[in-house]
């Protein structure tokens, strides 16, 4: 029972995002950076399955909306940083705002990706 316990404590100190470790904010915007550069590999994954299911011309209009949405995430996140302007936050909040969006256009993918997949 004890070691059961032990197991799930620390379990449990592992489940927290590495974020919470950080010391210095240096650190926490390469975690940032990081966490943006996972999101990334994992948009351009989805996003390459889902081109292999379309025809020619579903292809050019998801091509479209990509460049449409990367914009959109990129003037969205200029946005979002100008609160920090000059101070040293300002990486984490525009990375973060970044692998957040990146995270959400994952989702959206995914839910196309199921509909070709049915």
């Amino acid at each position: 029972m004890k070691n059961l316990f032990l197991y799930f404590s620390i379990l449990f100190l592992f489940s927290f995002s590495t974020t919470l470790f950080a010391q210095t904010q240096l650190e926490m915007n390469q975690i940032a950076m990081d966490n943006l550069k996972k999101a990334d590999n994992e948009l351009n994954k989805v996003y390459k399955k889902l081109v292999q299911k379309l025809d020619e011309k579903e292809k050019n209009l998801l091509i479209t909306a990509q460049k449409d949405w990367i914009k959109f995430r990129d003037s969205k996140c200029d946005f979002e940083k100008q609160g920090s302007e000059g101070g040293s936050i300002q990486p984490l909040v525009y990375y973060t705002c970044l692998a957040e969006c990146t995270e959400d256009r994952i989702k959206d993918l995914k839910r196309n990706l199921d509909d070709y997949n049915r």
